[in-house]
């Protein structure tokens, strides 16, 4: 693909499980991360996206100089060891032999790169470890059900560098996005209809604003974030919900407003969108398909007209 689906991988999980073979050098902890992750699907299913499964997607830990990959079959797993796909320390949505694997550092790689990165005292979280594989195997299911969909959302020339060249270093832009970014953080904050009608309708004529700022390839691209990095973000969001809820909110929710440079800023914004959707109908998932923005289906539940659905 033109924009490579990756995001930096902060944590890990623990639990336990049954191993159908070896593990071929693999550690214990990158299996229960796994197997946590397994867990967490037979326990939710498939979070309300019609057809989608954690377990579909082979696990690749990357120990530096090999992958381990895990395959889930017949209510188990195998393991098996080969050369490193790509040598990299992201995790990853990525194509191998003609299917979508999640590519994962190995915990123990991670952790030494916090512990150069850092003092040494930040921890590898198991919690956002797991939220994470179930981020990056919801990019797999996207990739291999809705690719086309994906593709059409922005043109080859929209490259990640445009959001720091342009929307990142236009104060107005900034100062837009921040009051949009406020609205939906209230949003999300609250039930009452009537309140996310007022802020959604003023989100909007922000949002009119903003885009008669940039060209069409910038803004087409940060559509591309908010809808497949969001919705991924949302997935992720409620795998670590289902783990720690009562550090849910401090994690996720209080961040929604917080303005940082580059695309993170568009996974925090689709996020809130797919939530805000759940409190207007929560049925909206079950026929999603990428082919139209969320705040568009947003502005359907609540009445406001729309100019476009692309």
């Amino acid at each position: 693909m033109k924009k490579a689906i990756i995001f930096i991988l902060i944590g890990a999980a623990l639990i336990a499980g049954v191993i159908a073979t070896g593990s071929y050098g693999l550690s214990e902890d990158n299996i229960h991360i796994y197997e946590q992750a397994v867990a967490l699907e037979k326990g939710n299913s498939n979070l309300g996206f019609e057809g989608f499964a954690m377990t579909d997607y082979p696990v690749a830990f990357y120990d530096g100089d090999h992958d381990y990959v895990i395959v889930w079959e017949n209510g188990g797993y195998n393991i098996v060891k080969r050369k490193a796909v790509i040598n990299s320390i992201a995790a990853a949505a990525y194509c191998v032999d003609g299917h979508y694997e999640v590519l994962a550092p190995a915990v123990e790689k991670m952790s030494s790169l916090l512990k150069m990165m850092t003092t040494g005292s930040a921890e590898y979280g198991r919690e956002e470890c797991v939220a994470t594989l179930w981020h990056e195997a919801f990019h797999c299911w996207q990739l291999t059900n809705y690719y086309d969909n994906i593709e059409a959302i922005c043109s080859g020339e929209a490259e990640e560098n445009l959001i720091a060249e342009y929307a990142d270093t236009n104060p107005q832009a900034v100062a837009l996005f921040e009051r949009q970014a406020a609205l939906l953080e209230n949003a999300v904050k609250t039930d009452d209809i009537d309140m996310i009608r007022e802020y959604i309708a003023e989100y909007k004529k922000l949002d009119e604003q903003r885009k008669a700022l940039f060209s069409g390839n910038i803004t087409a691209l940060e559509e591309y974030y908010t809808r497949v990095e969001g919705t991924a973000c949302y997935v992720e969001a409620c795998v670590y919900q289902m783990q720690l809820p009562e550090k849910f909110c401090s994690a996720y929710i209080d961040h929604i407003s917080e303005y940082g440079k580059g695309s993170n800023k568009y996974y925090k914004s689709g996020m809130a969108q797919c939530m805000i959707l759940d409190t207007l109908n929560p049925q909206w998932k079950e026929s999603y398909d990428f082919s139209e923005p969320l705040i568009n289906l947003i502005y359907q539940e609540l009445g406001l007209a729309c100019e476009s659905l692309q």
